[in-house]
């Protein structure tokens, strides 16, 4: 990000995301609030500035004039809890704590009900011990941020370069799947809008970017991956649909539906969602309720569509009619479920799981097509025709030393074009110096893929 203060922005916004994920003090939020703190000392040094201050106006986050777009779709968490507070912006301190940020986080989740006043916004950081950082009224009424032509400071203006960032096409993503898990989970309306736009940003990046953003949705981490699962399986449909020239609206209805499709699990105990061991009889029939758990969510939201709750029924039904829950008699088949049903196999087969390792796309690959009767086999063909065996996004090491990201499929399977990252001589390369390589036009015995990695810093 070549913004630093989208990049300071962003950062707390993902630790507020994964804040609803893990519990207060976790490494993981602890190291967001850390990273924050750090890069806003820079800023200081750097501006000469002692404060720090993001308004918040009409939905958006505005700095020193400016709308702030990437960082106002990946921070709707910090935003809803700004309109809660009835503050209109939040000021950082120089001598900012990451105490008071990761207070400042817990709060955030926390806080589900309006406050009556900015004042009483005010008094329940004093009592949380939040010193370093404070609330201000609306934006539009602090000093010296008006104009001359009358025009209220940020009419006009905004920092563009969002659709450049595959970080924040991946955190954007992510956060609206962490907040509709966790709003699911407290009983709370879903944003199902935020869903919506978010799946439209990532079609119009996709087009032309799809193995950028799939380089960045591997999650080795166990307990997150039910959210890494749906931003997965979302930016894969995004990706099926265009390859399958299918309309924007319908991409974007099945990314919709790919974000949502799994949110019933959020009514599953964490304890049996992330179990090592083998699950009791119980336990399954637990699991198995979840996608009948999330259509029924999603029936009680009035922005939800049909295809959105016939994909979270419907997910775990298979081509043959058998699956679970059992198929009731309004789930009509649909190319949209079916495609979503093989892609959810697909990246769970693939994918880091608490009881098992991941899978290559090959062996996932011959799992599936072994598995007669599970999927539509014209779809399952062209889906492995559209994905490869070295799927684009993804780390290959070359015969020759040489590391490369695949960047997309070719006329083989198994060789597709790829994107030097690392050299055979071990230099790696930055983006401006990374050569593209069309394995398809070189003789396979003199350069050949030896092996898939899922990232090329495991050298």
């Amino acid at each position: 990000m070549e913004n630093p203060v989208n990049d300071i922005i962003i950062l707390l916004c993902k630790g507020i995301a994964h804040r609803r994920l893990y519990f207060s003090g976790h490494p993981k939020v602890r190291n967001y609030a850390s990273s924050f703190v750090a890069r806003l000392q820079e800023y200081f040094r750097a501006s000469r500035r002692k404060e720090f201050f993001i308004g918040v106006v009409d939905g958006h986050f505005i700095f020193d004039g400016q709308r702030l777009f990437g960082p106002t779709v990946v921070g709707r968490q910090l935003i809803a809890f700004m309109e809660l507070l009835r503050s209109g912006g939040i000021s950082f301190d120089e001598k900012v704590t990451v105490d008071a940020v990761s207070r400042l986080m817990d709060l955030v989740d926390s806080q589900k009900t309006r406050l009556d006043s900015l004042a009483d916004a005010r008094e329940l950081f004093r009592k949380n011990g939040i010193d370093t950082i404070s609330l201000a009224g609306h934006y539009d009424q602090q000093p010296s941020v008006g104009r001359g032509d009358g025009k209220k400071p940020w009419e006009g203006e905004e920092t563009g370069g969002f659709l450049q960032s595959p970080t924040l096409i991946y955190q954007a993503v992510f956060d609206v799947v962490t907040r509709a898990h966790g709003d699911a989970a407290g009983d709370r309306e879903l944003d199902i809008d935020s869903a919506r736009s978010v799946s439209e940003f990532m079609l119009r990046f996709t087009q032309t970017n799809f193995a950028d953003v799939m380089q960045y949705i591997h999650y080795p981490d166990y307990d997150s991956y039910t959210v890494g699962h749906s931003v997965r399986v979302s930016s894969l449909a995004v990706y099926m649909g265009m390859q399958l020239s299918w309309p924007e609206e319908e991409i974007m209805s099945l990314a919709t539906a790919a974000i949502l499709h799994d949110v019933g699990k959020s009514k599953i105990d964490a304890e049996i969602l992330y179990k090592t061991d083998a699950l009791t009889t119980e336990e399954y029939r637990l699991i198995q309720n979840h996608p009948r758990l999330g259509a029924e969510l999603l029936l009680a939201q009035k922005d939800a569509t049909a295809i959105d709750v016939a994909a979270s029924w419907g997910h775990h039904q298979r081509h043959d009619g058998r699956g679970y829950p059992s198929r009731p008699a309004w789930l009509q088949p649909s190319p949209v479920i079916d495609l979503l049903q093989i892609i959810d196999v697909f990246e769970a087969l693939t994918a880091v799981r608490p009881y098992k390792i991941a899978l290559t796309p090959q062996q996932a690959f011959s799992i599936m097509i072994n598995d007669h009767g599970a999927f539509d086999p014209a779809l399952l063909a062209l889906f492995i025709s559209r994905i490869g065996i070295y799927p684009p996004g993804t780390y290959v090491q070359l015969s020759n030393g040489a590391i490369a990201m695949v960047h997309a499929i070719g006329n083989r399977l198994d060789r597709p074009r790829l994107r030097i990252v690392k050299t055979e001589s071990g230099a790696v390369l930055g983006k401006d110096q990374q050569r593209e390589l069309d394995l398809g036009r070189i003789a396979p015995e003199s350069l050949y893929i030896t092996r898939l990695l899922l990232s090329y810093l495991e050298e």
